[in-house]
């Protein structure tokens, strides 16, 4: 006996668990009970619907004052939210297809050769065989 008596005590997360679930199920049975009476049914209904009110009203106080002082509600920044990932889809879209124009591109245009790279020379070179004492060099002998 004394054994297990350790083992339970050893086990804090146990006890903690059937603590829970037997609060939970006390919790159950009473609400259960209170629903299940009419009266306090119509109550809870009646009290939820005036909070409501109560809510609604205050969030338009709010959002009027908030309208005074020219700054944005609740529902100015939810709606620019909407309309900011609205562009941030368009945006991540038009970003996708860039990529996929670029790869098609890539793929039906040939690929650069080292020889297209060299820019076309302008000038011919002068003939070896003419060794006339006029001709300059590049060396600056002028």
């Amino acid at each position: 006996m004394s054994q297990d008596r350790d083992n339970y005590f050893m086990e804090p997360m146990r006890m903690w668990r059937e603590w829970v679930q037997k609060s939970e199920k006390q919790w159950s049975e009473a609400l259960t009970g209170m629903m299940a009476d009419e009266k306090s049914s119509k109550m809870f209904g009646h009290y939820f619907q005036e909070w409501l009110h109560a809510q609604n009203m205050f969030t338009e106080t709010v959002g009027q004052q908030l309208a005074a002082l020219n700054l944005p509600s609740r529902a100015d920044v939810l709606g620019v939210e909407d309309r900011l990932g609205g562009v941030e889809d368009a945006l991540s879209t038009l970003t996708a297809e860039i990529h996929q124009l670029k790869k098609q591109l890539a793929a039906s245009s040939p690929a650069p050769s080292t020889a297209a790279a060299k820019p076309k020379r302008t000038r011919k070179p002068q003939a070896k065989a003419d060794n006339s004492p006029d001709q300059t060099t590049k060396t600056g002998d002028k």
